[in-house]
């Protein structure tokens, strides 16, 4: 396994093995707390995945975890938020729903590892990955309401998709976390893993096995839908089948399936 290392001021470490890159918040000591910086790095990530000559853009797949072992990130950086007013505050609630659509809308399968809790912003950046694997320890919560809050990097909109309104509600409106047993029974998970980030990489190894391309079509398809409503939705996922029908790559996998029956 190839292993190459980049850093963004030490706060997001990228570490590229093979095809999948793996970015870790690296701020252990406060519990991988999202500050004003990290989101700027997430964000310079984020274009370095889907520009075509960004520096990641042959990645395959992302990791995306927390340095050490009792966090994933504890969320916002409250120091971040002390002081604010309305028009700030709306901005920088604003900047960090960007950020997240952003790696969302990344042609790579995103796969959160979560190696620890998963609080406010935090879980809302696990929510824009596309996939989630989590310790049995893990621990994932929207408790902004504690602090006459409410979540404000997508958390309103994500949680009630991955899990339904009345239970996205639920977590909401009390603020207390739930057991990773709990998030997987309910969706919030795609599985939970002593080796959160071990199994993260067997995700992803299932994933980059398929078409580049497609897996890139199947998220626009699936996220264009969210977004517009079903109808604009159907629309896009007609269009991108017939896209990928007109290729070459399409075409000869066909080719070699019917190739595969005629011998069997």
């Amino acid at each position: 396994m190839t292993k190459s290392t980049t850093t963004t001021e030490q706060i997001l470490l990228v570490e590229q093995h093979g095809d999948v890159l793996v970015a870790t918040l690296n701020r252990p000591r406060k519990g991988n707390s999202l500050t004003t910086e990290l989101i700027n790095a997430l964000a310079t990530l984020a274009d370095g995945l889907s520009r075509e000559d960004g520096p990641h853009r042959n990645a395959r797949a992302v990791i995306i975890t927390g340095a050490g072992e009792s966090a994933f990130s504890a969320g916002a950086d409250i120091n971040t938020l002390v002081g604010l007013d309305q028009a700030a505050a709306e901005a920088q609630m604003l900047r960090g729903q960007q950020v997240f659509t952003a790696l969302e809308d990344s042609p790579q399968v995103i796969i959160a590892a979560i190696n620890g809790v998963a609080f406010g912003g935090g879980l809302e950046l696990a929510m824009a990955c596309d996939l989630r694997v989590a310790s049995p320890h893990a621990r994932l919560g929207q408790p902004e309401i504690t602090l006459a809050n409410l979540p404000g990097w997508g958390g309103t909109q994500r949680l009630p998709r991955l899990i339904g309104r009345g239970r996205a509600l639920e977590m909401i409106l009390t603020g207390e976390p739930l057991t990773a047993g709990r998030a997987l029974d309910i969706g919030l998970l795609n599985a939970v893993a002593e080796d959160p980030l071990a199994a993260s990489f067997g995700l992803a190894a299932k994933v980059t096995g398929h078409s580049a391309l497609a897996v890139d079509a199947c998220k626009r398809a699936v996220y264009d839908g969210e977004r517009n409503g079903i109808a604009h939705g159907l629309q896009t996922e007609a269009a991108l089948v017939g896209e990928r029908c007109a290729s070459p790559e399409q075409r000869q996998a066909v080719q070699q399936f019917l190739n595969r029956k005629k011998t069997n």
